[in-house]
């Protein structure tokens, strides 16, 4: 994945209002997105003796999973033996999924930090409910699935506000119900189980960290990004210094409300990984994610970090989305992609 080199600033993120030719392909593409919604609840189960292999296999197959079957094999033991204590009690599978601290980090330097949900939010829950069909499919109570919100970590580490980021939280919550997906996805927001107070004396109860303070062009650049302004060399180093720290501090706040299967968009030495939108294998959380055209002219989703090669565009399906995704980016590619994961 891409980032900015401060040395070498992209141009500023422009968006022509005007809707593209292309345009009707675009609607076309998020109608039929829409329309996996309307039939979510219409899944029969086809296999009433679904095993727990079953639903691994469904786990880490392409269209969830980056890993591949072999590189997933490491998650399957832990992830089958919940799967069958679920099964035992005839209760829905539940999955835990980090989706970041209730923002998004800036697509470049100098603009602002997003706390609105938008067609990122939107292809995660196209991505639960697929899987939500397709377990139901082999075992009739299905999932049940909560998506993790660390906002007390965003807090502490870059001093993201926490009504910020609850307003997030109540922006993705009306969009779980507009979609009617509340009877098996819900959201875990760290701040309404945690107090920042807590959270502070159990930091400052750790030994400091030992770690380089030298960090790479990238790491500054992501430090930066996150926290929605420049820095000098100092600050970012010290902050990056603390990140480890923190992150375990908030695991350990969260550990006992995980009580289920727990998944992150990049997988972990613990967590399997989850797309968070087909072709995806990045964190949403660390830009905007877009519609693009992939090396086949095929319209794709991929997380923008970048916007130095691409020509923006924002359009407007009042009539195909709901009220809380105002629009859908465009990015026309003006060089050839590498990829389409992340631009």
């Amino acid at each position: 994945m891409t980032h900015y080199n401060i040395a070498n600033p992209p141009k500023t993120l422009e968006f022509d209002q005007d809707q593209p030719q292309h345009s009707c392909e675009i609607e076309f593409y998020m109608a039929q997105l829409m329309s996996q919604f309307h039939t979510s609840g219409t899944a029969d189960t086809i296999c009433a003796t679904g095993t727990p292999d079953h639903v691994f296999d469904i786990l880490s197959g392409r269209q969830f999973s980056y890993l591949g079957r072999t590189k997933s094999a490491p998650y399957r033991q832990p992830i089958v033996d919940a799967v069958g204590n679920a099964m035992h009690q005839q209760m829905p599978i539940p999955f835990y999924y980090d989706i970041g601290g209730g923002y998004h980090a800036v697509p470049q330097l100098d603009s602002a930090l997003s706390f609105d949900v938008g067609l990122a939010e939107l292809f995660i829950l196209h991505q639960t409910t697929l899987f939500s069909n397709a377990i139901r499919s082999v075992y009739a109570p299905g999932v049940r699935f909560s998506l993790v919100v660390d906002n007390l970590c965003a807090l502490i580490s870059n001093d993201i506000p926490i009504e910020k980021t609850t307003e997030y939280c109540r922006q993705l919550r009306v969009l779980i119900d507009d979609l009617r997906l509340a009877p098996f996805i819900d959201v875990l927001v760290e701040s309404e189980h945690t107090s920042v107070t807590d959270f502070v004396r159990s930091l400052a109860a750790r030994s400091p960290s030992s770690c380089s303070t030298e960090l790479t062009v990238q790491q500054y650049n992501n430090v930066e990004r996150f926290l929605g302004r420049r820095c000098d060399g100092d600050e970012a180093a010290k902050r990056a210094l603390h990140y480890k720290q923190i992150f375990a501090v908030s695991e350990h706040f969260l550990a006992p409300l995980i009580t289920g299967i727990h998944m992150t968009q990049r997988a972990t030495m613990s967590t399997m990984g989850f797309r968070p939108f087909p072709g995806g294998d990045s964190r949403i959380q660390c830009g905007e994610v877009v519609l693009t055209r992939n090396n086949k002219g095929k319209l794709v989703p991929a997380l923008m970090t970048n916007v130095k090669a691409y020509a923006c565009r924002r359009l407007h399906f009042p009539h195909v989305l709901p009220p809380m995704i105002p629009y859908v980016t465009f990015a026309e590619q003006i060089t050839p992609p590498s990829n389409t994961s992340g631009l």
